[in-house]
């Protein structure tokens, strides 16, 4: 039997207590965590498993893991939690679920904003718990308008009710019961999340080194400092002047056989990762193209390693 601390002990190790009892109500716990890793292991090659978990372990077992924080068992938290754009999500159906197991849920009502010719522009949550005000939310066309959820097309073309309806609903269970949800998402929402990868610029030195180094890139020369030593502008715009005409023929070349390239590339992935028309039309709508072939190639690069984590 476990030792419980005396009030008399020092409070540095009743903290420590509390934080041990949490980790050893978790798949981290030292009992726990080497049985289901290893099982992660064995199951995440089958066909059983969903696609975004498949010859992963790891995740498996954090969304095992996160599954039984918020009382799943392995077999359904694999079915019901994803991870989309980097974040934990389950479908709006599946979080009502969950919210509905909840010992203080008492209800919840979904009504349809309508026009005077009864077209449907938006949705109205409540959702009420026990000893708390009801949580009311709302999401309209207009909101959905901004967000730029309406160009996206997919889903928010063919079924706008339901996309507004699960929308202020997943925002509605959020604010009831954060308890219950651990900061879980709607998949309905985190779907429409673009992540953009932050750009890490680095310390580009001096003007003088800036010249050079633009030499190098353009002339692939990596003897630029004994050949033009202390470089000046002028001295940089004259030598550019000089090599212009065919070089730049040249890059132009490359780049249009570079972007050829990749965008066979990206047709070559998402073919192979099983792309959907749907998200497809998502990704494009992102980089502002209507076909793969619009891409830039700074977009398409950026393009590839995106499907290249998937």
């Amino acid at each position: 039997m476990t030792n419980l601390p005396t009030l008399e002990e020092k409070p540095m190790e009743i903290s420590h207590f509390v934080r041990s009892l949490r980790l050893d109500d978790s798949l981290f716990s030292q009992n726990l965590a080497p049985h289901y890793m290893e099982l992660a292991k064995k199951l995440a090659s089958s066909e059983l498993v969903p696609k975004c978990y498949r010859g992963k372990p790891q995740d498996l077992f954090l969304c095992w893991a996160l599954g039984y924080q918020i009382g799943l068992a392995p077999e359904q938290a694999m079915q019901c939690i994803s991870m989309i754009n980097g974040k934990a999500a389950m479908w709006g159906d599946d979080m009502l679920a969950l919210c509905m197991t909840h010992k203080d849920f008492e209800d919840i009502e979904e009504h349809p904003m309508r026009t005077k010719d009864d077209t449907i522009i938006g949705y109205v949550c409540t959702v009420r718990r026990k000893g708390m005000k009801p949580k009311i939310n709302e999401f309209t066309l207009d909101m959905a308008k901004k967000a730029g959820l309406l160009a996206k097309g997919g889903v928010w073309t063919q079924y706008p009710e339901r996309m507004l309806k699960l929308r202020a609903r997943g925002f509605t269970l959020r604010d009831a019961f954060p308890d219950a949800l651990k900061g879980i998402k709607s998949r309905e929402e985190v779907e429409d999340y673009i992540t953009i990868e932050p750009r890490i610029i680095e310390n580009e030195g001096t003007r003088t080194e800036q010249l050079k180094k633009d030499l190098i890139n353009r002339q692939g020369d990596s003897h630029v400092d004994s050949m033009y030593g202390s470089i000046t502008i002028e001295e940089y715009n004259r030598i550019i002047e000089e090599n212009t005409t065919d070089k730049a023929r040249k890059e132009e070349n490359q780049i249009e056989d570079k972007a050829i390239n990749l965008h066979s590339e990206i047709m070559r992935l998402i073919a192979e990762k099983e792309f959907t028309d749907d998200r497809l039309n998502k990704a494009l709508a992102y980089y502002e193209v209507d076909t793969i072939e619009e891409l830039s190639k700074e977009a398409a690069e950026n393009f590839i390693t995106k499907l290249m984590k998937i």
